[in-house]
C-alpha cells in the first residue's frame, strides 16, 4: 500500500506537467468518479502520452493520494492542530471554521471527487480517512467544552460537528464551480451563530480571533 506518511510530499510547481496532471485528475474525479476515470483519460486531458504520466505518478491511486496529502498539509484542521490554543472555545471554533474555508477556497485542485464519495473508505486511503475522522473528533470535543463553558447552547455536539462538516463540504462544491464568492469570515460567522448562546457576540469573537492570530 503506497501512502505518504513515511515521506515528505514534494509540492509541484504551478503550471508544471505534474501540476497539470493533478488538476486534470481532480476535475475528472469530480465529473466521472475516481473509479470511472482512467490514467489514459487524465493524460489525454493534459495533452501528454500515458507513459509520460507514469513518469510523474506511478498510478491513479498515487495521484489521488497526492491530492489528499496536498490538502492535508494545507489544513491545520486535518494536521491535528485546532488553532489558537488557550483561547475560549467559541474563538477556536470560529478560527478553525474560517481557516478551513480559506484552505478550501484557495485550493489549486478539485477535491470533491474524493471527499464527497466513498473513496476514503478504501484501504489505499485509510491514512487520510483516519486523519479526517480524528479531526472531526477534535471539533466535537471542543464543542462539548464550549457547552460546558457557556459559549454554546446545549446541543448534540456530534450532530453539530456533522452539520459543520456538511456545510464545509458544500463549500468544496462552490469552489469547484465558483458559484459563490462567500468570504471565509462570512462562512465561519454563519456556522458559529447556529450554536452560540449569544449570537450578538459573534463580532467580538471574530475580533478576538484576529487579535490572537496577530500575536502568532
Amino acid at each position: 500500500m503506497d501512502t505518504y506518511p513515511e515521506r515528505t510530499l514534494e509540492i509541484v510547481a504551478e503550471g508544471s506537467t505534474p501540476d497539470l496532471i493533478l488538476a486534470a485528475a481532480g476535475r475528472l474525479f469530480t465529473a466521472k468518479g475516481f473509479h470511472g476515470t482512467s490514467t489514459r483519460e487524465i493524460a489525454l486531458a493534459v495533452g501528454i502520452r500515458q507513459p509520460s504520466l507514469f513518469h510523474h505518478f506511478p498510478s491513479k491511486t498515487a495521484i489521488a493520494q497526492y491530492l489528499l496529502e496536498y490538502d492535508r498539509l494545507r489544513s491545520p484542521f486535518l494536521m491535528g492542530r485546532m488553532e489558537l490554543e488557550g483561547e475560549r472555545p467559541a474563538v477556536r471554533i470560529y478560527q478553525s471554521l474560517r481557516g478551513e474555508a480559506v484552505v478550501i477556497t484557495t485550493s489549486r485542485y478539485e477535491l470533491q471527487g474524493l471527499y464527497l464519495t466513498e473513496v476514503l473508505q478504501e484501504p489505499d486511503f485509510v491514512f487520510w480517512k483516519t486523519e479526517y475522522d480524528r479531526a472531526l473528533a477534535s471539533v466535537r470535543a471542543l464543542m462539548i467544552t464550549g457547552v460546558e463553558s457557556g459559549d454554546f447552547i446545549e446541543h448534540d455536539a456530534a450532530l453539530a460537528t456533522q452539520l459543520f462538516d456538511a456545510m464545509l463540504t458544500r463549500v468544496i462544491r462552490w469552489n469547484k464551480n465558483r458559484e459563490h464568492d462567500a468570504a471565509p469570515d462570512a462562512i465561519a460567522t454563519l456556522l458559529l451563530r447556529a450554536v452560540l448562546r449569544n449570537p450578538d457576540t459573534v463580532a467580538e469573537i471574530r475580533q478576538a480571533a484576529d487579535r490572537a492570530l496577530a500575536k502568532l
